[in-house]
């Protein structure tokens, strides 16, 4: 396995890895130098990266969701559907402390998006910015990408370990003993899933010009 090459030792190595530093990596320093060891500490290292790039990937979608709602307020967007049933007041003190348009949009838009979010279905956010903006957008690409996106609520709030309704609704994901089997699959399925549900509202805000030709630049 690749790990091996890692460990392949030059002399007598003192440490399960080499570059340990005793003074910085206190734990890897206390490690047996083994090839079970390092097995262990590169899986726990794997695992750990495979958990953040799925809760960095959940984060980027939520910004990409509420840039788009903020910069389609600021391009009047009809205002009645982007209120919707959310309740929102705002007194003139706050308005003249925004100081400008743009600032009054951005702050409606993000108690709009606050308000979805406060609803804890990450399947509704997705359903709801689509309706709220008048997207098409595919519902078997929400569909695809969904067990991958609330895969992040499970690794932040109970280490991994997912519900019987996430089991059920999601035969096709790995589980070991109630918990999430992060591997590189998982990750790769996660990315195509994701990025086609993202292009896909890509196209359909651009398809609406629903922002201003130099919001939709790189």
């Amino acid at each position: 396995m690749w790990y091996n090459v890692v460990s392949r030792k030059l002399g007598a190595v003192q440490f399960v890895l080499k570059h340990v530093d005793p003074a910085v990596h206190t734990h890897l320093s206390r490690r047996q130098n083994s090839d079970g060891s390092r097995a262990l500490v590169i899986n726990h290292l794997r695992s750990t990266i495979y958990s953040s790039y799925v809760k960095d990937i959940y984060e980027e979608v939520t910004y990409y969701l509420r840039t788009v709602l903020a910069q389609a307020s600021k391009n009047g967007f009809n205002s009645g559907r982007l209120i919707g049933e959310h309740s929102f007041r705002m007194d003139a003190k706050t308005v003249l402390e925004l100081g400008s348009w743009n600032h009054v949009c951005q702050a409606i838009s993000e108690s709009v998006f606050q308000g979805l979010e406060a609803e804890k279905s990450t399947l509704k956010l997705l359903e709801k910015m689509a309706s709220k903006l008048a997207l098409n957008v595919d519902q078997q690409l929400i569909g695809a990408a969904m067990p991958y996106l609330e895969a992040r609520h499970f690794l932040v709030h109970s280490d991994g370990k997912v519900s019987q309704e996430y089991i059920t609704a999601y035969r096709q994901i790995q589980t070991s003993s109630g918990h999430l089997v992060l591997n590189y699959p998982f990750i790769e399925s996660m990315r195509l899933a994701v990025r086609a549900l993202i292009a896909e509202y890509d196209k359909e805000v651009v398809g609406h010009s629903l922002l201003k030709p130099e919001d939709t630049q790189p």
